[in-house]
């Protein structure tokens, strides 16, 4: 796997990913500590939240439609640039009455990280040969792990130490380096689409309006997708619902301070990645359809137990414990979605659930906004859980009882 690491231009690619995702992740720990700790408001911390889907809302397809039609590599420079340089300004949130920069911010930075995907993803295989494309495609995993495990606790132990100015400046310089490594690729230049220079705005979102509506048109015509497209935006509900409140929960319920949140964070994905790995041995001898509910109502009750705790090592062992139905779930509705959509409409089906997915998680954060503060921060979370077990229950009731992963036809699912 690690012989594509010989090829220069993946290298650069790979290392550029790996320091932006890590400074991103630092301050995605510290940021939302910081506001709750200037507001001590769960409201405060939704809106923040709410900041961070809004781009996936309204730019995620059409990022994707700019990344065919400009220098992918220009892109990727140019947003890392950009993604420095509007980051050093949240170093004003903490002079009095401008934490509102925290949130101008925050959907700035996200908007510009909207291009980042779908160009370096679409890069990647002009970086090594075509039958290295699949390690290389899993070492870029590896490198979104990692810094989902190292990027939290970096984050809670720098802002412990030196405020969120030093969490900052960490961020914009990862931003920096990845913008030089990238500056440094040495690939062609993507071919412009037919027209594209004299495409409209209009009439680009046209386009992507039709195509997610036949995106849903093919969700609503198969069984095994359009059970999925419930069960997947229920979970995404009830996940997202816990964004507000997850500082809140660990200062007030477990008494931690921002390294608690890093070593939570960590933890988590430290069990998602042990889960990831055994993975393919579960899948092989369990049905889809039992590994997507089964693990979903999982999910659901570990996160009701987690928050009626007060301790933190309890706490600590139930998101590592809570990482294995997670990505058993995830990995096994993603399989369902590939063996019942059709080659030509995947993109159309992963568009319309992308699309819907944010929708779902600006509902939920508009949710918390309004009643979060009313309803106080267990009750919420315990909500939260439990919408996520009733997805779990949905699936099973809704799921055919046959999928391809059992060598037999499923609905949907096109055959030799």
């Amino acid at each position: 796997m690690y012989a594509v690491m010989r090829h220069r231009n993946y290298r650069l690619l790979w290392f550029g990913e790996f320091v932006s995702l890590l400074g991103d992740r630092a301050l995605l720990v510290a940021l939302p500590y910081f506001v709750y700790q200037q507001t001590n408001s769960t409201l405060a911390t939704a809106l923040l939240a709410l900041t961070h889907y809004l781009p996936g809302l309204l730019l995620g397809s059409f990022a994707g439609v700019l990344a065919d039609r400009w220098d992918r590599r220009r892109i990727l420079v140019a947003v890392n640039v950009a993604q420095a340089l509007v980051i050093l300004l949240l170093l004003l949130a903490p002079s009095p009455g401008l934490l509102w920069v925290a949130y101008a911010v925050t959907l700035a930075e996200h908007t510009l990280g909207m291009l980042v995907m779908p160009a370096a993803g679409a890069l990647l295989p002009v970086t090594v040969p075509e039958a290295s494309r699949p390690q290389a495609n899993a070492l870029i995993g590896v490198c979104s792990t990692v810094a989902r495990i190292v990027g939290p606790l970096l984050g809670g132990v720098v802002i412990a130490a030196g405020g969120l100015g030093s969490v900052v400046v960490l961020d914009a310089a990862s931003f920096a380096l990845a913008a030089l490594l990238f500056s440094l690729l040495r690939v062609p230049r993507a071919q412009d689409a037919p027209g594209s220079a004299r495409a409209s705005l209009v009439e680009t979102w046209r386009a992507l309006a039709r195509e997610w509506r036949e995106g849903v048109s093919e969700i609503t015509r198969r069984r095994t997708l359009l059970a999925l497209f419930v069960t997947m935006n229920v979970t995404s509900f009830g996940g997202t619902l816990v964004d507000p409140f997850w500082v809140a929960y660990v200062r007030t319920r477990l008494q931690g301070g921002p390294e608690a949140m890093g070593l939570l964070s960590t933890t988590g994905a430290c069990g998602a990645l042990v889960a990831g790995l055994v993975m393919a041995g579960v899948s092989a001898r369990v049905p889809l359809r039992a590994l997507v509910g089964y693990g979903t109502v999982l999910v659901g009750a570990v996160m009701v137990t987690l928050y009626h705790q007060s301790s933190l090592s309890a706490a600590l062992a139930l998101v590592f414990v809570m990482g294995f139905p997670l990505i058993v779930s995830n990995v096994a509705a993603s399989t369902l979605i590939q063996n019942a959509t059709p080659d030509r409409l995947r993109g159309r089906v992963y568009g319309a659930l992308g699309t819907t997915n944010a929708f779902v998680g600006v509902l939920a954060v508009s949710l918390a906004a309004l009643v979060g503060e009313r309803a106080g921060v267990v009750t919420m979370l315990t909500l939260a859980g439990a919408i996520t077990a009733v997805a779990g229950v949905v699936g099973l009731l809704l799921l055919p009882r046959t999928d391809a992963a059992d060598g037999r036809t499923a609905e949907g699912v096109e055959t030799a």
